[in-house]
């Protein structure tokens, strides 16, 4: 199968973008022809184009078509959907909140997706598609990345929190002072302390239990680590146990499951049912069945039924696929187009400015801690990424509309040729019927008559 994977962005190492990088590699792997598109791109596909996987930010970039469109944000697939008529799509839900998670509506969109039963709800509770329909693709782990450790201790000594959410917050102050008070030693890993990990199969073995969430949390139970979930900003859920691992995996182990609150005595509850035996058995659960192989035969499973069905499904009007395609601009983009992103704009830079002000009071030697400046530098590098989004967000919007212009054009210009063909049409219907009129006048004349004998004569004795 040529199987395009299209996705918002593959600079961040989200859950997205690693879902993406993850499957295209497993994709490729079985013999698949795999393209990623996404407008942004960052140094995570470095690796994928040296296993010779194409990665393009331009869709003019790609010569043929795809058989299959994989879409994993809203308004990325949409365009694909544009750019390649006629190639039927799925659609992955990612996120229950962001505005990427909204399904695309589409006839061509021929079975939606979620990673989770959150966002499954999403899709169902709030876009009126059937439950009954919706496929559940949950993240999965490459566990030949993500190898075993040793056995844990019988007491934890080493912690992190493995999040690229964290910073140097009132959260994760608590879950220090927890730690410190069981003995335990903890680091901070991510993007939001500067200190993302590239590798994070090299560096989770060294811990004996990790605080994260969602695909991170996976990642640590898979290689052995116990595991308590929380993210900061959402809650806590406490220690993952086989008691309740089907069911918290069900909900992708993600932030439906943070309902208590982070502070020292919750965290250190959890941390003190720590059980060495019953994180082994964790750790089996995920190797067994939250595989990146099971996620990548889920998603083929779901693409074969598509590519198989699709021959048989009636054609679609392209009138209506236009229809969509302008609700899509209409209800999607233009109430998030140019004067509200301007707006949203104009909001992101003067908390940029704000916090640029409080960096300088820093500088000038004032009285804000330094884990409040490494707040502030978290806090306006997230801002920085949601300005990118928004540009990107409005640079798309204006090629869908200009796609959307050309296929407007291109409709008009088959009824201008339709109303053409029936006025040649016609025509010439009424130039037959004058040439009939005409021959049956000769036909009844008198002269015609007359020269019958003649005409006899001529048709049977040829001149020699």
């Amino acid at each position: 199968m040529k199987i395009l994977l299209a996705v918002c962005c593959m600079a961040y190492r989200t859950g997205a973008e690693l879902f993406v990088h993850d499957v295209a590699q497993a994709l490729h792997r079985r013999g698949h022809s795999v393209v990623v598109y996404a407008p942004i791109m960052g140094d995570m596909v470095d690796g994928l184009r040296q296993r010779c996987i194409a990665c393009v930010v331009d869709l003019k970039q790609i010569a043929d078509a795809p058989d299959l469109i994989v879409g994993n944000t809203r308004d990325d697939t949409v365009a694909c959907l544009a750019h390649f008529l006629g190639v039927p799509a799925i659609s992955i839900c990612h996120d229950r909140t962001a505005s990427h998670g909204q399904p695309p509506l589409f006839t061509r969109v021929r079975r939606y997706a979620a990673v989770d039963a959150n966002c499954a709800e999403r899709l169902s509770l709030e876009s009126g598609i059937p439950s009954a329909g919706i496929a559940i693709v949950s993240n999965g782990v490459d566990l030949q990345r993500f190898r075993p450790r040793p056995p844990l201790p019988e007491r934890p000594r080493r912690a992190a929190i493995f999040s690229n959410y964290a910073t140097e917050s009132p959260d994760t102050r608590a879950i220090r002072s927890a730690c410190e008070s069981l003995g335990l030693s903890l680091e901070v890993i991510g993007q939001g302390v500067g200190r993302q990990a590239a590798a994070p199969e090299e560096v989770l073995g060294e811990f004996d239990l990790v605080f994260a969430k969602a695909r991170c949390a996976m990642e640590a139970m898979a290689v052995g680590c116990a595991v308590i979930l929380l993210n900061e900003g959402m809650g806590l859920a406490g220690l993952v146990t086989t008691a309740q691992m089907r069911e918290w995996h069900r909900w992708n182990f993600g932030r439906r499951l943070m309902q208590a609150p982070i502070d020292h005595d919750t965290v250190r509850r959890e941390v003190l049912r720590y059980d060495v035996a019953d994180a082994a058995r964790v750790s089996d659960y995920v190797r067994t069945h939250v595989s990146l192989e099971a996620t990548t035969d889920a998603i083929e499973s779901l693409a074969r039924e598509v590519l198989q069905a699709e021959p048989g499904l009636p054609a679609i009007d392209p009138r209506d696929e236009l229809r969509e395609f302008a609700r899509h601009v209409a209800d999607n983009l233009v109430p998030f187009g140019t004067p509200q992103v301007a707006v949203q704009t104009g909001m992101l830079m003067a908390h940029v400015q704000a916090l640029e002000s409080r960096l300088a009071t820093v500088a000038s030697g004032a009285s804000t801690t330094q884990a409040e400046l490494q707040q502030v530098n978290a806090r306006a590098a997230e801002l920085e990424r949601q300005l990118q989004d928004l540009q990107g967000a409005n640079a798309r919007a204006a090629d869908l509309e200009r796609q959307l212009q050309g296929l407007q054009g291109a409709n008009a210009r088959a009824a201008d040729l339709e109303r053409q063909l029936q006025q040649d049409l016609h025509g010439a219907r009424h130039r037959a019927a004058e040439l009939e009129q005409q021959i049956r006048a000769l036909r009844d004349s008198r002269s015609w008559r007359l020269t019958a004998p003649l005409r006899w004569l001529r048709s049977n004795f040829p001149k020699p």
